[in-house]
């Protein structure tokens, strides 16, 4: 009765039992996984320990070979340096002139030593055996070499035969310095290059640290007890880590020889094996470390015993979640199967169930399900988030948002069917830290969050609708259905307030208020007020709640038929200072009767017009006159706050550019200008003159000036400056004696690469090809 009983359970809960043993099965990767551990941890782990000790030693070396690099490349850049090739000469030749420049050189020098004193000890230069130039100044080549920086392996007389015979770049063997005012003693390797230099071979020596070297090694390594040794190519050792003697040196010789391929591989040592692993750099150097073997022998006996208890406890914790897992994967489906059964026979649910299993019967009901979701979601992205997007930035531009039925769907969908509604602004200023500390990522993600953040709060307290209406400026519709409302749209800001509290390190936030209006339509009027609130901001803290409940603000703006006149008689008369004294008092007039910010970007758009009007009157293009992007900012009636200034001054420059062009007959105004632009450049060419400092100085924008000055002439400013500039050269390499770069100087050329480029344009010949065919020859 029981077996049968247990039959019947068997065969009902099939698919439970099926769960269990794909559960089971999991467990055999475990059991083979160990068995291969037990068989071959102990050699895996050598073998990788060996790796990594082959790879930090070849690591470490290129480390240092980077070091000798950066060395050789320092020497090589300071010897082919301007300030080196152009003031670097034997002492007893140099000019008193030339002695003021020497300090140039010590600069030079202390700029290239900054980069790289974490392994250089010394950073020396010298031409003669009279004077060394090294970054703290310039010292007498017996004093430096006597006190300053005395070598035990090298005296003055090899230095002074460096002298005599080049070398690109050449590692000495190591040898210990000596300040004798100091009293200190320390290890290094000197490094050489020797060049000509005017005529004279310079030598650029740098003294790299050997305790860098030997902390480089060490910080690299696995085990405290690895020690190194470090060869050149003859075999001789550099150095050596403190303890090995010369018997376990001379093995190493003997079992690594010079310019010969080894394999790494454990040899006796003393009374203990050791595994030796060697590399070499590409300076010819050997790098050998030396590593007891029983220092990872208990590392590998460690790890074997870990994987087997992690094996042991892998299997109990699998059987246990084994059956963890499948009872609560089961009772789901048994669940699910179930309620199945309960909308049909018991014997059809049998039969599918032996031909194609619970899973597919359930399968099939849930492809209902997904089906009437996919549906459902049809419905609701009618309403999908850009639309609602678009439908409440028409409402602040002030446009039809569609027909009343459609309006009348989105409100109540957002619930807005109700009460009164108000404009709240937020209003983000980043400073420069923001820019400069944080990364672009970073700030595209935090920019990404931020209107979330801001809709999540002031969802939690209000009724509301946040959309990102112009970078950095977020518009919230909020429905206040009763004077509650009003009290949690304070809490809701003031929360706000606290989120971002720790971040006005790295920008502002001023949030503006509108007025309360009963209609939908009139949201754009409460805008208007919330942009007005922030536009006469008193407060100056960081973070500020600015209401406009309380302001006097007209929707309209005052710009009559006789300020017009005035505007365009200004023009007229061409009296700039005039013309804007009339602009601001009509701005300021209308700022006094509390015209709304909306309204005043409108009446900056009057003023641009009123200007536009004229210029067809006198039939001229405004094309002419403006680039297409700046006309369609200034067509444009929207302004966000702190725009106002920026957009009155283009209208001033847009003014300018009519009364420059409209005074006068547009031939002589040309003509004028280009006078004045060549005139300037004749008195200044010696300067560092450009574009943009000629517009300045004869008060006129630099893209006009740039613009006029090719139609007249058809030349671009700066390739006539050049012309001036290279005809006063010739001047001064005919009529003078003076050394090509101080002719550069003289002409406003700063780069004398720069002159013999321009010189070479222009003419066809060097400078000096030049002054040997016009009479006067350098000495």
């Amino acid at each position: 009765m029981n077996w049968k009983y247990l039959k019947q359970s068997v065969n009902k809960n099939r698919l439970f039992f099926k769960i269990l043993l794909y559960f089971f099965s999991l467990l055999i990767p475990i059991v083979i996984i160990g068995v291969i551990a037990y068989f071959n941890a102990d050699q895996l782990i050598k073998r990788d320990v060996s790796e990594k000790l082959k790879d930090n030693l070849i690591a470490s070396s290129k480390t240092i070979d980077i070091y000798l690099g950066m060395a050789q490349a320092t020497n090589n850049n300071l010897l082919l340096s301007d300030t080196i090739q152009q003031n670097l000469r034997p002492y007893p030749l140099l000019t008193d002139e030339e002695k003021i420049k020497m300090p140039s050189i010590v600069r030079s020098i202390a700029g290239n030593r900054n980069t790289i004193s974490h392994f250089v000890d010394n950073i020396f230069l010298f031409i003669d055996d009279k004077r060394v130039y090294l970054s703290d100044g310039i010292v007498d080549f017996d004093v430096f070499f006597d006190k300053f920086y005395e070598f035990d392996g090298y005296d003055k007389d090899f230095w002074r035969q460096r002298l005599s015979q080049s070398s690109l770049f050449e590692l000495l063997r190591p040898t210990n310095v000596v300040n004798a005012n100091m009293n200190s003693n320390r290890e290094v390797i000197p490094s050489i290059t020797t060049q000509y230099l005017n005529g004279h071979l310079a030598t650029m020596v740098t003294t790299i640290s050997i305790p860098t070297i030997m902390t480089t090694l060490q910080n690299n390594s696995i085990f405290s007890t690895t020690k190194y040794v470090v060869l050149d190519k003859n075999n001789q050792t550099i150095l050596q880590s403190s303890g090995l003697d010369k018997k376990v040196l001379n093995q190493i010789a003997v079992s690594y020889p010079a310019n010969k391929h080894s394999e790494d591989a454990a040899i006796q040592i003393g009374q203990e094996q050791s595994w030796i692993a060697q590399t070499t750099s590409d300076y010819g150097w050997k790098y050998v470390s030396i590593t007891p073997v029983g220092s990872f022998n208990q590392e590998s006996s460690n790890i074997f015993s870990l994987i087997i208890w992690i094996c042991i406890s892998l299997i109990i914790i699998s059987i246990a979640f084994s059956f963890i897992f499948s009872v609560r994967l089961y009772n789901p489906i048994k669940n699910i199967r179930d309620i199945l059964q309960k909308n049909e026979k018991v014997e059809q649910w049998s039969g599918e169930t032996n031909r194609s299993g619970e899973l597919q019967k359930i399968g099939d009901s849930i492809n209902q399900l997904v089906q009437q979701h996919m549906d459902a979601n049809i419905k609701i992205n009618t309403y999908s988030e850009e639309i609602l997007e678009q439908f409440f930035k028409n409402l602040i531009k002030s446009f039809r948002v569609g027909q009343a039925n459609a309006v009348h769907q989105v409100l109540s969908k957002l619930d807005f069917h109700s009460g009164s509604y108000l404009c709240c602004c937020f209003m983000f200023i980043f400073k420069d830290k923001f820019y400069h500390d944080i990364l672009e990522a970073d700030r595209l993600l935090i920019l990404e969050k931020m209107k979330n953040v801001l809709s999540g709060i002031m969802k939690k307290y209000v009724n509301c609708y946040l959309l990102e209406y112009e970078p950095y400026l977020y518009v919230c519709v909020v429905n206040l259905k009763n004077e509650e409302d009003r009290r949690k749209l304070d809490q809701s800001l003031e929360m706000i307030k606290l989120t971002f509290a720790y971040d006005m390190t790295y920008c502002e936030l001023i949030i503006g208020l509108g007025k309360k209006y009963e209609k939908i339509d009139d949201f754009s009027k409460s805008y208007s007020d919330a942009i007005t609130a922030i536009d006469k901001r008193t407060d100056s803290s960081k973070m500020a709640i600015l209401d406009a409940t309380d302001l006097v603000i007209d929707q309209n703006y005052y710009y009559s038929f006789l300020e017009q006149n005035k505007i365009v008689n200004g023009l007229k008369s061409g009296d700039m200072d005039a013309l804007k004294m009339e602009v601001e008092e009509i701005i300021g007039l209308n700022k006094t009767r509390g015209v709304s910010y909306h309204y005043l970007g409108a009446l900056l758009v009057e003023l641009f017009h009123t200007g536009n009007r004229y210029l067809k009157e006198k039939r001229l293009n405004v094309y002419d006159f403006l680039e297409a992007d700046e006309y369609a900012s200034l067509d444009d009636k929207e302004l966000l706050p702190n725009e106002f200034d920026g957009r009155l001054q283009m209208i001033f420059e847009f003014y300018e550019k009519i009364i420059t062009e409209t005074l006068d007959k547009p031939e002589s105004k040309s003509g004028v200008v280009v006078s004045l632009i060549t005139a300037y450049i004749e008195k200044h060419y010696e300067k560092d003159l450009y574009l943009e400092v000629i517009a300045n100085e004869i008060g006129l924008s630099a893209k006009y000036v740039s613009r006029m000055f090719k139609d007249a002439t058809g030349t671009n400013i700066s390739d006539y400056i050049s012309l001036v500039r290279i005809a006063k050269a010739k001047e001064l390499l005919a009529h003078s004696d003076l050394k090509i770069s101080d002719i550069s100087n003289q002409i406003g050329i700063f780069s004398r690469t720069t002159f013999l480029r321009l010189f070479k344009k222009y003419e066809g010949v060097s400078p000096n090809e030049y002054r040997n065919a016009h009479g006067f020859k350098q000495k």
